[in-house]
């Protein structure tokens, strides 16, 4: 079955790429509630919950449909790895360094994620092109919505597509005000986790250490608002 998905994707222009749809798995049950969290801190001089609102969704989709989100992200990457996608949509390091590896495709919106050479600050960069968000991840939108996970008022109008080597990791970092909140992030492929607290501790190049820890499973999805 997989194998048959896989070809759907293998080869796609950007026109049939923005075709494809996901095809749910009606089979798959509503996922359970999701978990919350609780972790104590000093916040602004007060102890607070530094996790209120954070939610973990487990089992969100089925394997075929993880496979199906997977080799649309494959087939993306592959298409801005040949050129193919349009001004900053795609982005490579230049040099891999364990921490600072990974390949991001950026759809609905460029995000600057430090200065860059012509000045731009870090934030959304509305002049700068990149892909718009193709109907393949709406539909998968519309999938978690239908199954709990996100409410209509929570609905992503972009996406960050980020491929991870052993060793890459997004640095310690505070969300950009520039983006309404919450996050909502899509596991794939393996359980890693992901560090919470006012404050995170580098401990070598991509290691950190931090208050809270949590293991992201597989086909999860992690809703980030409130203080999360």
């Amino acid at each position: 079955m997989f194998r048959d998905e896989a070809a759907r994707f293998n080869g796609r222009d950007l026109d049939e790429l923005y075709r494809e749809r996901l095809l749910p798995d009606a089979s798959h049950p509503h996922p359970p509630p999701p978990h919350t969290f609780h972790c104590e801190e000093r916040l602004r001089g007060r102890r607070a919950n530094v996790l209120q609102g954070l939610r973990l969704h487990a089992e969100v989709l089925s394997r075929s449909e993880q496979m199906q989100v997977l080799f649309f992200c494959r087939a993306m990457a592959e298409l801005g790895r040949d050129g193919h996608l349009v001004g900053r949509t795609y982005n490579a390091p230049a040099k891999w360094r364990r921490g600072k590896g990974r390949v991001t495709v950026q759809l609905g919106c460029c995000y600057n994620y430090a200065q860059d050479r012509e000045g731009n600050p870090p934030g959304i960069l509305p002049r700068e092109r990149v892909a718009g968000m193709p109907p393949f991840l709406r539909q998968l939108v519309d999938t978690m919505i239908d199954r709990r996970v996100l409410r209509p008022s929570e609905r992503p109008d972009s996406c960050i597509i980020n491929f991870y080597s052993e060793g890459d990791c997004i640095p310690p970092h505070v969300d950009h005000h520039d983006f309404d909140r919450p996050f909502v992030t899509l596991s794939l492929l393996s359980e890693q986790p992901i560090l919470f607290g006012t404050e995170i501790n580098v401990a070598g190049d991509g290691e950190f250490t931090a208050p809270f820890r949590l293991l992201l499973p597989v086909g999860s999805v992690l809703v980030l608002d409130g203080n999360g």
